[in-house]
């Protein structure tokens, strides 16, 4: 049998941090511990940890250092460096500098979405991330999408970049659930209650659904200004409806994704989010904005409804039609299920994973 391939991912804020990249990354983890045939050895580190804003200064430091002695003395073949923009790509500079003085190649997982627009003054970080790139063994982006945006945005060959669609472990195998006559329709939103990732939004076209228009009940899971979003609520006449819950392990929120009838994100961009990944995964409808890679897993009037971003009216015209109309909600439910089944396994993914690393590899020889 050959060795094992000896991976350092570097995560955000760790596997146990709070975010789409280290959710991700937990799946990943625990598919490789299941499944040591699989001849993938993953070590992980958090490169910015827990802290918002520019709080991650404090940290880098102490991760840079434990980092530079982990490449120094473990003898990786790859280190495997999950990028995005702004801070992002001068952190994961720097490290992929420690990985070529060592010897070690370097893959980057690019997850950023937040470009300048054109005639727009560029940030200092695009030509670093220029250069990330350039160094890279290799690329990996999320769909065709961001594949042929990046490539044009930097004028590489779009043959340069790898498309792996994030995968998430089958958490429901007996999914969609049957609902019982009489239930409430469950709608879940899984993400920071920020104005980029449309909480607000969201909120207000709940405000909007028509009074007549019954049993439906909304999560909202995840961090951010949660006595807020409750005192909103209230004011909106929505306290009974609306629940906020502030900040859910994955433990805890994997039984929201079942209980789910529809999950719902109306961000203002994205790469290709996990949370739709989970809702499909559970049979769930889904209903987004067609940013980024999201229509790989949403498909128009197939398995949920695009709506557009910072439009609390169209958002509420589509959740009111799913609420109201059974149907057509329980054959979205299955047909989420069945897009998931067929693209976005995690097996799937970490057997791309690895074959690009072994690409990767072969080029050093």
């Amino acid at each position: 049998m050959p060795a094992a391939i000896r991976v350092l991912c570097i995560v955000p804020r760790g596997l146990r941090g709070r975010g789409g990249i280290e959710t991700l990354f937990s799946h990943v983890d625990e598919e490789l511990r299941a499944h040591p045939e699989l001849g993938l050895e993953m070590d992980f580190l958090a490169s910015r940890g827990d802290a918002s804003g520019a709080g991650w200064v404090l940290h880098f430091p102490f991760a840079f250092l434990r980092y530079a002695w982990m490449v120094a003395t473990r003898r990786y073949d790859i280190v495997h460096l999950n990028a995005a923009t702004n801070a992002s790509a001068w952190r994961k500079w720097m490290m992929q500098g420690v990985a070529r003085l060592f010897g070690v190649a370097t893959v980057v997982h690019f997850h950023g979405s937040a470009f300048p627009k054109s005639g727009e003054k560029q940030p200092g970080w695009v030509p670093v991330l220029r250069q990330v790139f350039e160094r890279a063994a290799a690329i990996i982006v999320l769909g065709n999408y961001w594949r042929e945006f990046v490539a044009r945005f930097y004028g590489m060959p779009a043959s340069r970049f790898d498309v792996v669609a994030n995968g998430v472990a089958d958490f429901a195998p007996d999914a969609p659930l049957p609902r019982e006559a009489g239930e409430p329709v469950r709608l879940l939103f899984a993400g920071n209650l920020t104005d980029a990732k449309g909480a607000g939004v969201l909120l207000q076209a709940l405000s909007l659904l028509p009074a007549d228009l019954r049993g439906w009940h909304m999560t909202f899971a995840g961090t951010g200004d949660v006595q807020g979003f409750r005192d909103e609520a209230a004011k909106l006449g929505l306290s009974e409806q609306a629940k906020f819950t502030g900040w859910v392990a994955r433990d805890a929120i994997l039984p929201l994704y079942r209980q789910a009838d529809i999950v719902v994100l109306p961000s203002r961009n994205e790469v290709l989010p996990v949370c739709l990944l989970e809702g499909a995964c559970a049979g769930a409808a889904l209903v987004a904005t067609p940013v980024g890679s999201v229509p790989d897993v949403l498909h128009e009037g197939e398995n949920g409804l695009l709506i557009r971003p910072d439009d609390p009216g169209n958002i509420a015209e589509a959740l009111a039609l799913l609420i109201s109309d059974t149907g057509r909600r329980e054959t979205f439910r299955k047909a989420s299920r069945a897009i998931y089944k067929d693209r976005f396994g995690l097996e799937s993914m970490v057997a791309a994973l690895k074959s690009i690393y072994s690409k990767a590899l072969d080029g050093r020889k």
